[in-house]
């Protein structure tokens, strides 16, 4: 609509004009060189019109000749960069769909028509790795090294070509320098931090921690609790290195132990591997009062067997009756865990107070078990513990015996799990993979097939043979609750243990197997 207005404008005005200059005749005189020429001034300005265009005309045609080199030559150029671009698409789609071939092919068209372009550089070591020749691929990303603008590409091809050799430092010198590089960028800081702390080289590693808080690649949280996990990594090696020495010269290591683990316990106080070893120390550095707090204050939360070892073990040459009144004061911060109850329930043993061991247990093998257990059974380490009482107490090797048996095949205890790893000590990184704190306490999510014993409540009997044990059942996976950051859920149900019990051959004794008398030793307590 606007434009047919404007149209109708401009005929408009030029019409006005036309009829103002018919309506104003005059003449146009042009005197030169003794002549006279004589028009209208109509048709004179007609005549300069004309002029002045085929001025113009001629001027471009001109213009046009002079640029013809240039311009061709910059249709050329032009043209190559299309077809570059074309054949670098080509080639990464080649790359993708994993056709060396196609990747080869592609990857010489864009480098005869982009040069040695970042791109061009990155699909040829591309297309060169696709077809096995990482020599090849390390020299595209060597020359990548050249050029400011593709360093940090090159550095990352080649670290990740490094890594998959398993050259551990050649990944390292590459991944510190990508790091120095652009120290904000993820990959290389995770990389270094990973391969230092997979060498246990916990003092670079710290110095890495503090860059990536600096650079914000991790959170304040986190970066407190790997900072407690490298503390108690580097007291572990003090601790190590003081066991070596004897006389003065463990004195020095030992203080710097225990400093370490005492400041990652202050950093993290319920990680019960610092506060566990922090503890230890103190019982060896004759700082008694100060170990028993460090373990008191975290069991009334998180009780863990590694506290009560230290707890146990805090006077040097202390009698089983002491050292079982001190335990007893330390299960009463968590009375019901079943931490407490084990813990008092060896110091009972070591004391010779059958009864006190007895009772500590009392819930987990009679009628009570099936509301502490999961599925009604004592674990391995109760069973073992029963078979200490029974032995010790009668001196009845049958009954233990077949407590030993039941341990065989029951539930086993919570261990440090990882992946293809299970032990009862924790360490900072999984030996199996070197990954850096992934060890996790949980019982296996998965057991063997095990004997089915329903529980016995403790009672006054006479002592006599065990009744049999039914045969072989599945066991369900019982779940586990997680208490802590430090207690994790159990395996998935599709994970298998890496390192599960074997079978005995001899399945336990039978009931025909002990020599017992029924009714000796009628009126004792049996469980």
């Amino acid at each position: 609509m606007l434009r047919a207005l404007y149209t109708f404008l401009i005929v408009a005005a030029l019409s006005a004009l036309a009829i103002w200059l018919a309506d104003n005749p005059g003449d146009l005189v042009l005197h030169w060189r003794g002549y006279e020429v004589r028009t209208s001034f109509v048709v004179g300005l007609g005549l300069m019109v004309v002029v002045a265009f085929l001025v113009l005309f001629a001027y471009r045609i001109a213009l046009g000749a002079l640029r013809t080199p240039a311009g061709f030559s910059s249709f050329l150029d032009q043209r190559r960069r299309r077809r570059g671009f074309l054949a670098l698409t080509r080639g990464m789609v080649a790359v993708a769909a994993g056709d060396a071939n196609e990747a080869r092919r592609f990857a010489g068209q864009a480098r005869r028509f982009l040069d040695e372009t970042p791109l061009t550089l990155l699909l040829a070591a591309q297309a060169a790795q696709l077809e096995g020749k990482e020599d090849a691929a390390r020299g595209y990303f060597e020359a990548m090294l050249a050029a400011p603008e593709t360093e940090f590409l090159g550095l990352r091809g080649l670290f990740v070509q490094a890594r998959r050799a398993d050259d551990r430092t050649r990944a390292l010198e590459i991944a510190r320098r990508a790091f120095a590089l652009r120290p904000k960028t993820p990959w290389a800081a995770q990389a270094v931090f990973e391969i230092e702390t997979s060498e246990e080289d916990w003092a670079a590693a710290l110095a890495t921690l503090d860059r990536m808080l600096a650079a914000k690649l991790v959170t304040r949280d986190v970066a407190r609790h790997r900072r407690a996990v490298l503390l108690t990594a580097q007291a572990q090696t003090a601790e190590e290195a003081a066991r070596l020495q004897t006389g003065e010269a463990k004195k020095g290591p030992r203080e710097k132990a225990l400093s370490l683990a005492l400041d990652a316990a202050s950093l993290e106080p319920d990680f019960v591997p610092a506060v566990a070893l922090a503890a230890k120390l103190c019982g060896e550095t004759g700082r008694v009062r100060r170990g028993a707090k460090l373990v008191e204050d975290i069991w009334a939360r998180h009780p863990h067997p590694d506290l009560a070892d230290a707890y146990m073990n805090l006077i040097e040459g202390e009698s089983a009756y002491d050292r079982f009144k001190r335990v007893r004061l330390l299960a009463g911060h968590n009375r019901d865990h079943i931490e407490s109850r084990v813990a008092l329930a060896r110091a009972a043993v070591a004391a010779r107070d059958w009864l006190a061991a007895r009772g500590a247990l009392e819930p987990f093998v009679g009628a009570q078990a099936a509301a502490s257990n999961a599925d009604g059974r004592p674990s391995q380490r109760i069973c073992e513990l029963i078979a200490a009482i029974e032995e010790g107490e009668h001196g009845d090797r049958g009954s233990a015996r077949e407590w030993l048996a039941r341990a065989l095949h029951a539930p086993e205890d919570e261990a440090w799990t990882g992946e293809g790893y299970r032990s009862h000590r924790w360490s900072p990184i999984n030996p199996v993979t070197g990954e850096f704190d992934a060890l996790q306490w949980r019982a296996p999510g998965l057991r063997l097939p095990s004997v089915v014993v329903p529980p016995v409540a403790p009672s006054v009997v006479p002592s006599g043979p065990a009744p049999e044990a039914p045969p072989l059942a599945e066991e369900e996976p019982a779940p586990a609750a997680a208490e802590t950051h430090h207690i994790r859920p159990q395996l998935e149900e599709d994970e298998a243990l890496a390192f599960p019990p074997p079978l005995p051959d001899d399945p336990g004794p039978g009931a025909d197997d002990f020599d017992v008398e029924p009714g000796d030793g009628e009126g004792t307590h049996k469980w």
